[in-house]
């Protein structure tokens, strides 16, 4: 880097090919150094040729070299950097009266110049040095310096640049080792420490000295009363004289440490603390100035930022990995349980024993009242628990029977919502003409039968959660005025005048295909994304069959409690039957089947004790006539003959009590109403009367 020709102005202009002295000023007065031979190190190691004692100075330093009779100067890579005449240089030619500056270190090249000769010793210099301070302990006068600008310029630049190299550092100590040595060299200090407080106790996390170096016995190094009184204030504190400042009578460590200058700054984030930044020179007093507590504090405070993303970014891992591990043994276990219920004459005890064994992920949240030990389900568990906290709206897609509230419930439990009402409503099972009514509530004389004011289920709900069940089967007119609500926050009750406003957190349930219907227009497709933010599909009981033990298991101990009877036992080919179902009303029929099972099967639940319309589909069951067209049609037929088989045993089995029925099947009255006569189905009198006639 050449000097600008007004820095040489004064300077002889041809560099000297002569061997001229160096005359040194620095802590110990001033001295002078002939040059001899080609090559002169200049550094704070003994091994120089010229040694300095200033901690701002590397080991090796810089170099003075003779090319072609004449000497130049060069930086070996120093820490704080080497000044000729006030900038930077990495090579430079020198003139005789080129100033030198290493930290506070002044050499001179040849001779001082006249304006230099009147100057105080190095150790006294404040703008010519290479300290990185640049606004004036009280009471000194500074005049204005281009070369103050250009150090404070050449500050800042370095910490944007270093504030680009944080965020990517995601290793926590990587992160505090780069941020220490950083905060060294602009401070310019003998030693430094990163300080956290880990449960109350103070801890440091990493340690440095000018040389990088690890402080030994790094904890015993650091004044603790010190940095106490940091962490609980929140507020830096800056000594030039720690042994004879009076805040510090009382500290034993400042006098038994010997401790001279001291700068410690708070790791402050969102107001709390998290930790200090400690830098030290045990030899100098008055190393660190207000503009050194300036520069570091705010480099602590950027600091903070990127540890708390670090230790989120590391926190987030060790789940991931805690939550793989789970589930890789999880599916281990499940692989030896299909094996075991390939035979039919499993021992139970043997498969509850397995199933005990599967280690639930250590998720954030706790979902424990839904039973279940499968990969799949552990994966909606994943994606709920990173959404619990916010007010994100959640569509839970699902057959139903497969626990759609459940979860629905479990994201109001664990969310910040939880201390207020948990609404829940399916829109199938309300008429039309009252949805209105129910969601939104009446007043007074609305209409007939509305004899008092009646709060709806939006109002209800407010502060908490608003569960939604069958939301495919809403009408147009109620979806428009649902999209309002969920966009505005307010409503108006049927016959009111007045706007309600509301904080009400939606999740909606469906078993329709939701994309279908908004294709063929008979769902809102603006309402559909509202809802739509984060999407949770639940797998079908056949889809996560090695469920079926845990939930037997469960259902009969919930059974035995409610009816007070003492635990069945269970026949190994009961459960072979019941595992190998393929459960079309999913959990809910798995439910009801073993509650009747517990009530009516005495000691022993025994395979003939199942219902038909559960053993109808037991394994080995086929379809010997040959198959034809094509795989949807093949598909459609498969799936209404189930239907239809299905829905006529469990309405004989419930002596056509329809009621019953749909709630054992998960579905609406209306619903089943729909599916009897689109099946033609009837009751056996009915059947026998019209044949005899």
């Amino acid at each position: 880097m050449d000097v600008p020709e007004h820095a040489r102005k004064g300077k002889s202009t041809n560099p000297t090919s002569v061997s001229p002295l160096l005359l040194i000023r620095d802590i110990a007065g001033e001295r002078q150094v002939s040059l001899n031979g080609d090559s002169v190190s200049i550094g704070r190691s003994r091994d120089n040729d010229v040694e300095i004692e200033d901690i701002s100075s590397s080991r090796h330093h810089c170099a003075l070299k003779r090319i072609q009779g004449c000497w130049h100067i060069e930086d070996l890579r120093s820490r704080n950097g080497t000044l000729v005449n006030g900038i930077l240089i990495r090579r430079q030619p020198m003139m005789v009266g080129d100033l030198i500056e290493i930290g506070k270190t002044q050499i001179f090249f040849g001779e001082i110049p006249e304006q230099h000769r009147s100057s105080s010793p190095a150790g006294e210099t404040l703008l010519l040095s290479t300290e990185y301070f640049l606004e004036p302990i009280s009471g000194e006068v500074v005049s204005d310096d281009p070369i103050r600008f250009q150090k404070e310029r050449e500050i800042f630049l370095r910490l944007l640049e270093l504030t680009r190299d944080l965020c990517s550092i995601l290793v926590t100590e990587e992160l505090f080792e780069v941020i220490l040595q950083n905060v060294i060299e602009i401070a310019g200090a003998e030693r430094g420490f990163l300080i956290v407080e880990d449960e109350s106790e103070l801890k440091v996390a990493a340690s440095r000295n000018i040389d990088k170096d690890v402080v030994r016995r790094a904890h015993l190094q650091v004044s603790h009363s010190l940095v106490r009184r940091v962490i609980d204030s929140g507020e830096p504190v800056l000594t030039g004289d720690a042994r004879s400042d009076p805040r510090f009578n009382d500290s034993a460590s400042i006098a038994n440490l010997r401790l001279e200058s001291v700068l410690c700054v708070p790791l402050r984030l969102r107001g709390v603390v998290l930790g200090a930044v400690y830098v030290d020179n045990r030899f100098e007093k008055h190393s660190f100035h207000q503009g050194t507590l300036r520069f570091i504090q705010f480099l602590a405070d950027q600091a903070s930022i990127f540890i708390e993303n670090a230790r989120l970014f590391e926190e987030l891992h060790r789940k991931q990995d805690a939550v793989q591990l789970s589930k890789d043994q999880v599916e281990d276990l499940n692989r030896q349980l299909q094996a075991m219920l390939i035979a039919r004459d499993v021992e139970p005890e043997d498969v509850r024993e397995l199933v005990k064994k599967g280690a639930r992920p250590d998720l954030k949240h706790s979902f424990d009242r839904i039973v279940t030990r499968s990969p799949v389900m552990l994966k909606v568990f994943e994606l709920l628990d990173s959404v619990i906290d916010t007010d994100m709206p959640v569509l839970v897609l699902g057959e139903s029977g497969t626990g759609k509230e459940l979860v629905a419930q479990a994201v109001h439990i664990g969310s910040g919502r939880n201390q207020e009402s948990f609404i829940s409503q399916n829109c199938a099972a309300i008429s039309q003409n009252l949805l209105e009514s129910e969601f939104f509530g009446h007043v007074k004389g609305s209409f007939t039968g509305a004899v008092r004011d009646k709060k709806g289920l939006f109002e209800l709900a407010d502060k908490g959660t608003l569960f939604l069940d069958e939301i495919g089967d809403m009408s147009p007119d109620l979806q428009a005025k649902l999209l309002r609500v969920i966009e505005d926050g307010e409503f108006r009750p049927v016959g009111g005048r007045d706007t309600v406003k509301v904080d009400v957190r939606i999740i909606s349930a469906t078993n329709q295909r939701l994309e279908e219907m908004v294709r063929d227009g008979r769902f809102r497709e603006d309402l559909y994304y509202r809802l739509n933010v984060l999407t949770v599909h639940l797998p079908a009981l056949r889809e996560r069959r090695e469920d079926v033990p845990l939930l037997v298991d469960h259902f009969i101990d919930l059974a035995c409690s409610r009816l007070g009877l003492e635990r069945p036992k269970l026949d190994p080919r009961a459960l072979y039957a019941l595992y190998h179902s393929p459960w079309p009303g999913n959990v809910r029929q798995l439910e009801n089947e073993v509650e009747r099972l517990v009530a009516l099967s005495g000691s022993v639940i025994a395979p003939e004790d199942i219902s038909p319309s559960v053993l109808s589909h037991r394994p080995g069951s086929t379809n010997r006539e040959p198959m034809r067209g094509t795989l949807r049609e093949l598909v459609a037929e498969a799936t209404e003959g189930l239907e239809r088989q299905v829905l006529g045993a469990t309405l004989q089995e419930n002596c056509w009590n329809k009621s019953q029925t749909a709630r054992q099947l998960g579905v609406s009255r209306p619903t089943l109403d729909q599916k009897i006569e689109k099946y033609g189905l009837k009751k056996e009198v009915e059947d026998r009367e019209e044949n005899s006639g």
